[in-house]
């Protein structure tokens, strides 16, 4: 029996209470931060830089030697002999090996072979056989669609898997009738699509789905629990860390696709009349947090693949602890001011806020939220049957999910590692509903509500007819048909859109034309704060990971400094707009999937853009004062000269 303390706080929490309606958000209240930061970024790059770029530093004597050894390193390579049929045997599209020996040709042999390497790996530029009018066209065709994607509620209720697959089929259609008129060059979709992370989001679906279905209260629903908390900012704050940590272990992708649907329960049991800010807590933390490691995001594996010098785990960390703490600790204090009002229900301003925070205290909204959480709780414990603890079923999760990590943690392939799991968690579902779980019963009840006997059934003769054997249900026909095949049709049309838009040439003509006299210097202060902005808009109009294969093409002896940057601004700039990276998609889908339909491109816009500015230069700046990597090419010998 629950206590009438409890019964009565439940009551009055729950009872409608008459507010004034509410205000609306003005104009400058929602867009005044994003445009303040706009208007600091170009006041920033103009001080450093000057209106027309006259400020630019002239290249020093280590930046002209470190050029000049790079062109007589490509001309050498050029002028090498080499076999072809051995490289046929060794595998062109094989990752090149490091470190070889003098009789394997050392140095110069491996730089040749990741010439190769890279000539078959990053985009190759064919934007010399378009015409004007091809180049225009297909941009004209992207960015029309980049603007649907960006705001599909605009135009027809088709949804986004809808508009990037008719935007990617679209994209063949013209692209053969420009062949055949002779303005453009044969379109290869089919190159352009990268599997990987098809089979990794699908791997993860399958896991998570399974995860979730196996078992009533086992390991994902306490993993739900662990999330929970009456406190809105602490529930937020819980979902930040979580994510932050989660994606630095796993990949950003992989924890968003999990908890994506647990966020929304969380604020459907609470009753949230805005989800918003906790679907931007993972989100944007999830995208954060995956800058710590070079295994937290497909541009980071991506970069330590293609980098001419060797980065490794510990390096890749180091550089990146300070950087991205600073970025998560402004993401999460601009969050808790942005939505102050939802998650600080009651609170008159941002000093009362900090009160909260740092001393506990509390408004009688939140003590009410509070009250009424725990009365739930009292509730729902005397309802539900004793717990006897972690079940075999959760056990065999635990030791699953654990070898999971390990295998992401040790470098192993992601996509077979997560298609694995989700296998073998389909085979133990199958073998758990035929073998463990009890059959359903077929029972017809009469108007009073007893059991009726099984009617039996005769044939012509008057024989008895045997009922037919119980049909089995398969995982084809219940399981597998809950993956989201319309997130991967979404990211199918994306990836045939983007490498078609990559082939007109237009992002490294850009590219090119931004950074004018910094290309040469591009993380040399002063010009990194321009480069971090323009690797910021290209990430969102052309994607990050066609943006460092465009990089690693461009600037095949990159430092690992170099590419400490990039990855840092290529990740953070994933926050800015919800098509600056797949995390954001996935939230998006996710939570629209269930329902909940509030975090589109103009509700994120406000908060991302202030919050990834002001992040990105944060960490630009501690990254350029504090790092571990070096400015110069181990293997080009430039660090000898210093």
């Amino acid at each position: 029996m629950s206590s009438p303390l409890y019964k009565d706080v439940e009551s009055n929490a729950a009872a409608p209470v008459s507010k004034p309606a509410a205000k609306k958000t003005s104009f400058l209240r929602k867009w005044g931060p994003a445009l303040a930061a706009i208007a600091g970024v170009i006041a920033v790059n103009v001080a450093l830089l000057g209106p027309n770029g006259g400020k630019i530093p002239a290249l020093n004597e280590r930046q002209l030697n470190a050029q000049s050894r790079r062109l007589e390193r490509t001309q050498a390579v050029l002028d090498m002999e080499w076999d072809h049929e051995a490289d046929l045997k060794r595998g062109l599209h094989k990752e090149v090996g490091r470190h070889l020996t003098e009789e394997e040709g050392g140095v110069m042999e491996y730089t040749r072979r990741r010439h190769r390497y890279l000539g078959e790996y990053v985009h190759v530029d064919v934007s010399d056989q378009f015409s004007v009018f091809g180049k225009v066209l297909i941009s004209l065709i992207y960015f029309a669609f980049w603007v649907f994607l960006m705001f599909p509620n605009w135009f027809l209720p088709i949804g986004r898997p809808g508009i990037a697959l008719g935007g990617g089929l679209s994209m063949v259609v013209v692209r053969y009738i420009l062949l055949l008129i002779g303005h453009g060059p044969v379109f290869d979709a089919a190159k352009v699509i990268i599997l990987e992370p098809l089979f990794l989001l699908f791997g993860l679906m399958l896991t998570t789905i399974y995860l979730e279905k196996m078992e009533r209260g086992g390991l994902f629903d306490k993993l739900r629990d662990s999330l929970d908390d009456p406190v809105n900012w602490k529930r937020s704050a819980k979902i930040m860390a979580m994510s932050t940590i989660g994606s630095a272990a796993v990949m950003n992708d992989s924890v968003v696709l999990i908890f994506s649907g647990v966020v929304v329960d969380l604020c459907v049991r609470h009753k949230v009349a805005n989800s918003l800010p906790y679907l931007l807590s993972l989100a944007t933390t999830a995208n954060t947090g995956s800058a710590f490691t070079m295994t937290g995001n497909p541009q980071n594996i991506l970069i330590v693949s293609l980098a001419y010098d060797d980065i490794s785990w510990t390096e890749f960390l180091s550089n990146m602890v300070l950087p991205v703490t600073a970025a998560s600790v402004i993401n999460a204090t601009m969050l808790f001011c942005y939505y102050s009002s939802e998650l600080f229900p009651g609170s008159s301003g941002i000093m009362e806020c900090l009160g909260i925070v740092f001393s506990g205290n509390r408004t009688p909204e939140m003590l009410a939220q509070e009250h009424a959480y725990h009365a739930r709780n009292v509730q729902s414990i005397q309802a539900e049957e004793p717990s006897t603890g972690w079940s075999v079923w959760s056990k065999i999760q635990i030791v699953l999910v654990t070898i999971f990590l390990v295998c992401f943690a040790v470098g192993l392939d992601v996509c077979v590692t997560s298609i694995c799991a989700g296998a073998i968690l389909m085979v133990l579902a199958a073998w758990k509903r035929q073998h463990y779980d009890p059959r359903p019963e077929i029972v017809d009840y009469d108007a009073e509500g007893n059991a009726l006997p099984p009617k039996k059934m005769y044939d012509m003769d008057g024989n008895e007819i045997e009922p037919e054997e119980e049909e089995l249900v398969t995982e084809s026909e219940t399981t597998l048909t809950e993956v989201d095949y319309g997130l991967l049709m979404l990211f199918i049309g994306q990836f045939i859109l983007i490498g078609s838009f990559d082939d007109t040439g237009v992002p490294q003509a850009f590219f090119n034309l931004a950074m004018g006299g910094c290309a040469e210097q591009m993380t040399a202060v002063p010009c990194v704060y321009w480069f971090v902005l323009v690797i910021t808009i290209l990430s969102n109009v052309a994607s990050n990971v066609p943006v460092v294969q465009m990089l690693a093409a461009t600037f095949p002896y990159a430092t690992p400094y170099d590419w400490m940057q990039v990855s840092f601004s290529a990740t953070i700039a994933g926050n800015l707009t919800m098509l600056g990276s797949a995390a954001n998609m996935i939230v998006a889908f996710q939570a629209a999937k269930v329902g909940d339909r509030t975090f589109t491109s103009e509700r994120h816009a406000p908060f991302g853009i202030p919050s990834t500015i002001i992040s990105l230069y944060a960490g630009t700046a501690l990254l350029s004062l504090v790092h571990f990597s070096p400015e110069c090419s181990v293997k080009l010998g430039e660090c000898d000269e210093e």
